[in-house]
C-alpha cells in the first residue's frame, strides 16, 4: 500500500481510538481536528477560525511547497481531518561546479517542476541537464542544472555596394565606362547572445541600424538611340513627333521688342496669357499651335506661348533676358526644332 493509504488508515484508527475512549465526535468536548503530517497524527483543538490559524497555533511550520488539504482558509470544526503533504528535498548541482545544495520541491514533482520552482525562487534562468524532464526524482536525489543567460551585443558591419548600369546614348553601343566609383556603407547589427554555463551558445540578430547607406557604382553602357529620339545638350533623351528647320530670332522684355512699357496693363503677358520667361517662344500658331512643347537647337526646351506680327511661317522668336543676349543670338537660319510628343 502507498504512504497515502497508510496515513488514511492511521487517521481512521486514531479517530476510532478517540471515539472508543469516550471523547466521541458528537459528545466529547476534547474532540478537535485531526492533523496528519506525514507519518505523524495529531489531535489539535478546534479553536481556530481556519486551518492556517490552527496550524500556526499548534506550532506546525509549513514550507512554501507543502500541500495542505483542505486549503488553509477552510473553516475549522470538530472532526475536521487535515492532511499535510511535505515538500521533498532534492540536491541541486549547477553547471557541474561546486557542491550540490538542498532544495525543497513540491510533492510528486517532476524534474520540469523542480526547474520551474528553483528558477522562480532564485530569479535566474536554468536548463535541465537531465535526459528525461518528465521523471519524478527520488528524495535527496541530485538534479543537474545549467545556467542560461542572455545579453545584447553590437557589431559594426560593412554593407557592400552594388553596381548600377545607366544607358548612355553618347557612347558606342555596348561600350561600358565607369562613371562613378562605389562606396561601402556601414551598419550596426544588434544581437541577443545566449550563454549556457558561461559558454556562448548562439546569437540571434534582433535588428540592424543603417548608419551610412552604400553608394552604388555607376557604369554607363553605350546604346543606339531609339527611333524618333534625340539627346539634348544637357544629355536628356526625349522623343519627338517631327523635326523642322526654322528661322530664329530673339526678343526681350524691352519696349523696342514688345512695344510696351512696364506701366502697360499687358506688360510681360504673352498672347496666350503666359508670363514671359526664358523658355517661352513666339511662333506662327497656324504652323505650331500654342502650348506645343519643343526643343530648339542652341536654345533648349521651350513652349509655344506667344506670337508676333513679324512671325510668319516657319519662324520662331525665342525669349532672352537681356538685349546683349538678343544681339548675340541674332538671326539664325535652318535651326533644327524638334516637336515633342
Amino acid at each position: 500500500m502507498t504512504k497515502k493509504i497508510y496515513r488514511s488508515l492511521a487517521a481512521f484508527l486514531t479517530m476510532a481510538a478517540i471515539f472508543l475512549t469516550g471523547a466521541g465526535i458528537y459528545h466529547g468536548a476534547n474532540v478537535g481536528v485531526l492533523v496528519i503530517d506525514g507519518d505523524f497524527v495529531h489531535n489539535v483543538p478546534a479553536e481556530a477560525v481556519n486551518v492556517n490559524q490552527m496550524l500556526a497555533q499548534a506550532g506546525v511550520e509549513l514550507h512554501q511547497f507543502d500541500i495542505v488539504t483542505p486549503t488553509l482558509n477552510t473553516e475549522v470544526y470538530p472532526g475536521l481531518v487535515v492532511e499535510i503533504e511535505r515538500a521533498r528535498p532534492v540536491y541541486i548541482h549547477i553547471d557541474n561546479n561546486g557542491y550540490p545544495f538542498r532544495f525543497y520541491t513540491r510533492p510528486n514533482s517532476t524534474l520540469t517542476t523542480i526547474l520551474t520552482d528553483f528558477s522562480n525562487t532564485s530569479h535566474y534562468n536554468f536548463l535541465l541537464n537531465e535526459p528525461d524532464p518528465r521523471r519524478q526524482p527520488d528524495a535527496n536525489e541530485i538534479v543537474n542544472l545549467l545556467t542560461i543567460e542572455w545579453g545584447p551585443r553590437e557589431v559594426y558591419v560593412e554593407i557592400p555596394y552594388g553596381r548600377e548600369y545607366v544607358t548612355n546614348y553618347r557612347l558606342p553601343e555596348g561600350e561600358q565606362v565607369l562613371y562613378s566609383s562605389g562606396e561601402n556603407g556601414l551598419a550596426r547589427a544588434h544581437y541577443n547572445v545566449e550563454w549556457i554555463s558561461g559558454i556562448e551558445h548562439g546569437a540571434n540578430r534582433t535588428h540592424t541600424i543603417i548608419l551610412q547607406p552604400p553608394v552604388p557604382e555607376i557604369v554607363h553602357v553605350g546604346a543606339d538611340l531609339p527611333p524618333n529620339h534625340y539627346i539634348s545638350a544637357s544629355g536628356e533623351v526625349f522623343s519627338y513627333s517631327r523635326m523642322v528647320l526654322m528661322e530664329s530670332t530673339a526678343y526681350t522684355l524691352s519696349e523696342s521688342c514688345t512695344g510696351r512699357t512696364p506701366d502697360h496693363p499687358w506688360w510681360g503677358i504673352t498672347a496666350s496669357g503666359m508670363h514671359v520667361a526664358v523658355g517661352i517662344v513666339a511662333v506662327d500658331t497656324n504652323v505650331i499651335p500654342f502650348h506645343t512643347r519643343m526643343y530648339i537647337e542652341g536654345y533648349g526646351f521651350a513652349i509655344a506661348g506667344d506670337r508676333g506680327g513679324a512671325i510668319r511661317g516657319y519662324k520662331v522668336d525665342v525669349f532672352l533676358d537681356t538685349m546683349a543676349e538678343v544681339r548675340a543670338w541674332g538671326r539664325r537660319h535652318n535651326v533644327r526644332v524638334w516637336i515633342l510628343d
